[in-house]
C-alpha cells in the first residue's frame, strides 16, 4: 500500500507544482487587468488574508506584488506590516522584526499614529519570540498609554494587556501577571468571547497555583471547566485540578480528575501525558497512604517510560517509586530506584550542560571568524580601491610599460592578501580545534574527579548503615539511612551545578555531621560559627569544596580519641574578595594518625583529599585569583592539640 501511495505522490507532484504557478499567472492576470489603484490594493489585501494561513508561498508572493505595484504610502506601509507577520510566522524573527520596524518608520512618516501602535503592537509579539522580554515589556507599555488615550479603542489595550499578562506568566513574574490578567478577565469584552475567557481562566489557575491561593485556582479552574471544549486543552485542566486537588489533601477528588485527563490523552494517544497522569496518579495515591494502588500506577507508567524517550518522566518515576518503598519500609528498592533516578538526572544534566557549552563555543568562534574574514574582504576591497586609483594615476604620467609594471603590482598585491586571508582563516581554525580540545580535557578531568568523590562518601555511609543491619540495630539503621537519603538528594541536586552558596553549603555540611554523630555513638560536638555577612545566597563556592576536609579532620583526627571530641567550622569575610573557612579539630594530630595507619595490614588510602587536592589545581585553572590552603598542626610543648585547615576561597557573586 505504502509503495503505491509514494507513486500517487511522485506523480501528483509536477501537477501540484503546475497548479501553484498557473494559480500565480492567473493572479497576476488579475491585479493587471485593475487600472484603479486603490482597487488593485483592495484586491492585494484580499488575496493576503486568502493565503496567510492556506499557502504561505502564495501569502508571500502577493506580498511581493503589492509592495510593487501600490503608489500609496499608506499601503505601502500595511503590506510592509502584513511580510513582517509573514516572517514571523515562519520563525525568522528578526526579518519579522526588520520589516515592522520599516512599517513603523512608514506610518510616521504620513503621521498615521493608530496604525503606527498597532505595528508596534506586532513588533512586540516578535520581541517575546526573541525572547527579548525586557524591550517587549517596554513597548507593550507604551502602546496601552497610547490606545487608551484614544477612544473606541477598547480591544486594542485588552489584545496588548492580554499581551503583557500572557509575557509574565511565561517569565513566571507572578504579581505582575495577576494584576493584568485579573484586569483582563473583569473585561466585558472577555466575558464575551468564551475562548479568550477561558485562555485567561487558565492563565489565572496557574497564577493563582504559584502564589499559593489554592482556592482561587480552583474556582477559576472549574469555571474554565464549563467553558472548555477542546479535547487537549480540558486534558490539561483536568490535570491542573488534580494537581490542585492533591496539594490541598482532597486525595480522592485529585484522583477522579487525574483519571479524566488519563481517558482524554488516552483518546488523544498522547503517549507522553499519559506517563505523566500515571505518575501523577502514583503520587497522589502514596499521599493518600494506598500504597498497592500507587505501586500499580507507578510500574504500569515505569513499563511504558522504560520504551520511550521520555527521559525527564523515567526520572520523576524512579524518585516517585524510591518514595514508596521507602514508606513500605523497603530499603533496599527504595536505595535501588534512587541510584537509577541518579543515573538519568546526572545524564539530563550532563546532555544539557554539554549541548549548552558546544553551542556556545561553535557561537563564538563562528562569530569571530566571519569578523575575520569581514575585515580581510574589506582589506581586500580597499586595496582594490586604491590600487585602482593609483593606476588611474599612472595612466596619464607612465607609458606602456609602467601601466604594466603597476597592473602587474596589482594582482601581486591581490594574491598577498589572499594568501594573509587564507592563512588567518587556517590559524583561526586551528586555534578553535586547540581550545575546543583543551576545554574539553579540563571539564572531563574536572567531572570525572566529582564522579569519584560522590561515591567514596556513600561507600562510607554504606558501610556505617551494614554495621547497624549486622547488629541488629534497626531503630538506628533506618535513622541512618532516612538522614543519609537527605543528604544523597542534596548532592543529587547540587551535584552538577559546580558552585553552592553558603547557607546551602553549611546546612549539607550540618546533616553530614549529623551523620557522621551517630557513627561515633554521639562523642562528637561540633559547632558552626557563620559571619552573617556571608550567610547570603548570592556568594557561591565551589560544591562540595569544605566537605572532604571535615571528614578527613573525622576519620584522622577524632576517630582515634575516644573521648571530648570537638569539630568547630568558622566561616568568615576576610576581605570584599575573599572567604576565609577554618576546619578546626582537637584529635590526635596527624603524626599520630600517620603512626595508627601505618600499624593497620589493610589500610584504606585518603582518596576524597587527594581527589580535592587535584580538583583545586582545576578549578585553580586558569584563574587570578586561586583557592588556597593552609593544614596547621596545633601543638603545646610537643604535646598535639589537633589540627586547623585554612580554606581561603575567592568569593563569586551571582
Amino acid at each position: 500500500m505504502k509503495p503505491n501511495l509514494l507513486k500517487c505522490l511522485i506523480l501528483l507532484f509536477p501537477i501540484l507544482c503546475t497548479s501553484q504557478e498557473l494559480v500565480k499567472d492567473s493572479l497576476l492576470l488579475h491585479f493587471n487587468s485593475i487600472t484603479n489603484d486603490s482597487l488593485r490594493n483592495l484586491e492585494f489585501r484580499k488575496a493576503a488574508i486568502t493565503y496567510k494561513n492556506s499557502n504561505p508561498k502564495l501569502h508571500l508572493f502577493v506580498l511581493e506584488n503589492a509592495l510593487k505595484r501600490t503608489k500609496s504610502k499608506k499601503h505601502l506601509a500595511q503590506f510592509t506590516a502584513q511580510k513582517g507577520m509573514y516572517f514571523e510566522k515562519k520563525g525568522q524573527i528578526d526579518s519579522a522584526i526588520a520589516y515592522y520596524n520599516n512599517a513603523i518608520s512608514k506610518f510616521q512618516i504620513i503621521n498615521d499614529s493608530l496604525d503606527q501602535y498597532k505595528a508596534k503592537s506586532l513588533l512586540a509579539n516578535a520581541y517575546i519570540a526573541k525572547g527579548d522580554y525586557e524591550l517587549a515589556i517596554q513597548t507593550i507599555k507604551k502602546n496601552i498609554t497610547f490606545f487608551e488615550s484614544k477612544e473606541g479603542h477598547s480591544r486594542d489595550v485588552l489584545f496588548n494587556k492580554n499581551n503583557l499578562g500572557a509575557l509574565y506568566v511565561s517569565i513566571k513574574d507572578w504579581e505582575n501577571a495577576k494584576t493584568y490578567v485579573e484586569e483582563i478577565y473583569k473585561h466585558p469584552i472577555t466575558k464575551k468571547n468564551k475562548r479568550m475567557l477561558s485562555s485567561t481562566l487558565i492563565n489565572l489557575v496557574a497564577i493563582h497555583t504559584e502564589v499559593n491561593e489554592l482556592d482561587k485556582a480552583l474556582n477559576y479552574a472549574h469555571e474554565a471547566e464549563t467553558l472548555e471544549k477542546r479535547p487537549r486543552s480540558l486534558a490539561n485542566l483536568y490535570h491542573n485540578l488534580g494537581n490542585l486537588y492533591m496539594q490541598k489533601a482532597n486525595y480522592k477528588s485529585a484522583e477522579s480528575y487525574f483519571l479524566k485527563s488519563l481517558k482524554l490523552n488516552e483518546t488523544l494517544k498522547s503517549e507522553d501525558a499519559i506517563q505523566i497522569n500515571y505518575n501523577n496518579l502514583g503520587q497522589n495515591a502514596i499521599r493518600w497512604g494506598k500504597y498497592k494502588i500507587a505501586e500499580q500506577y507507578l510500574l504500569q507508567s515505569n513499563a511504558s517510560l522504560k520504551t520511550s524517550n521520555n527521559i525527564v518522566s523515567l526520572a520523576t518515576n524512579y524518585k516517585l517509586l524510591s518514595s514508596l518503598n521507602t514508606k513500605t519500609k523497603n530499603y533496599k528498592k527504595a536505595l535501588e530506584y534512587s541510584l537509577k533516578e541518579k543515573q538519568i538526572s546526572d545524564s539530563i544534566l550532563g546532555i544539557e550542560k554539554q549541548k549548552a557549552i558546544a553551542d556556545f563555543e561553535v557561537a563564538y568562534q563562528t562569530e569571530k571568524k566571519e569578523r575575520e574574514k569581514d575585515i580581510a574582504q574589506q582589506e581586500l576591497k580597499i586595496s582594490k580601491l586604491e590600487s585602482t586609483k593609483n593606476k588611474n594615476l599612472f595612466y596619464s604620467t607612465l607609458i606602456i610599460a609602467g601601466l604594466l609594471l603597476l597592473t602587474g603590482m596589482f594582482y601581486y598585491s591581490r594574491f598577498k592578501i589572499k594568501q594573509k586571508a587564507e592563512l588567518v582563516t587556517l590559524e583561526l581554525k586551528e586555534t578553535q580545534k586547540r581550545l575546543a580540545l583543551e576545554k574539553q580535557y579540563k571539564d572531563s578531568e574536572l567531572k570525572a574527579l566529582k564522579a569519584q568523590m560522590n561515591p567514596h562518601f556513600i561507600f562510607n555511609a554504606l558501610n556505617s548503615i551494614q554495621d547497624y543491619i549486622v547488629l541488629n540495630q534497626k531503630n538506628l539503621a533506618s535513622d541512618y539511612l532516612g538522614k543519609f537519603a537527605d543528604l544523597i538528594r542534596n548532592y543529587l541536586h547540587f551535584s552538577d551545578t559546580g558552585f553552592i552558596s553558603v547557607p546551602e553549603e553549611v546546612h549539607n555540611l550540618k546533616l553530614y555531621l549529623e551523620l557522621e554523630k551517630l557513627r561515633f555513638e554521639d562523642a562528637l560536638d561540633f559547632t558552626f560559627n557563620i559571619e552573617p555577612k556571608v550567610n547570603s545566597e548570592t556568594i557561591k563556592i565551589p560544591t562540595m569544596l569544605i566537605q572532604p576536609y571535615v571528614e578527613n579532620a573525622l576519620k584522622h583526627g577524632l576517630l582515634h580519641k575516644k573521648d571530648n571530641r570537638t569539630l568547630r567550622i568558622s566561616i568568615a569575610k576576610q576581605s570584599e574578595k575573599i572567604i576565609e573557612c577554618i576546619v578546626e579539630d582537637n584529635g590526635v594530630g596527624r603524626e599520630k594518625s600517620k603512626a595508627i595507619n601505618q600499624k593497620r595490614e589493610h589500610q584504606h588510602k585518603s582518596f576524597a583529599l587527594k581527589a580535592t587536592t587535584q580538583r583545586l589545581d582545576l578549578l585553580n585553572f586558569g584563574k587570578e585569583r586561586k583557592i588556597g590552603v593552609e593544614i596547621i598542626d596545633l601543638k603545646n610543648n610537643q604535646e598535639a592539640l589537633g589540627t586547623k585547615v585554612i580554606l581561603q576561597i575567592p568569593i563569586l557573586n551571582t
